[in-house]
């Protein structure tokens, strides 16, 4: 079984085994620790220093630059799991 990381198109970053309508994925991984943990380091925390978020995406004028600044994100979470042991 495997987790999904995702965002919504706020750039609130959430975890869960099947990606949610209106949703976009992240990445995926068999352990949601890892997960967790690649997410976490690359991505912003809101205000409430809980909430993660999608570096660029809450700030994007339009959908294109959200799309553009979550793919920029994906790009670097994959790069931090694949240098994650299996």
């Amino acid at each position: 079984m495997s987790f999904i990381a995702y965002a919504d198109r706020a750039g609130v970053i959430g975890f869960a085994k099947k990606c949610p309508a209106g949703a976009l994925p992240i990445a995926r991984h068999a352990d949601l620790d890892v997960l967790k943990s690649a997410v976490s380091v690359v991505a912003r925390l809101a205000h409430d220093n809980e909430t993660l978020l999608a570096p660029g995406v809450p700030e994007a004028a339009d959908g294109d630059q959200a799309v553009n600044a979550l793919t920029n994100f994906v790009e670097t979470v994959r790069s931090c799991l694949r240098e994650v042991p299996e």
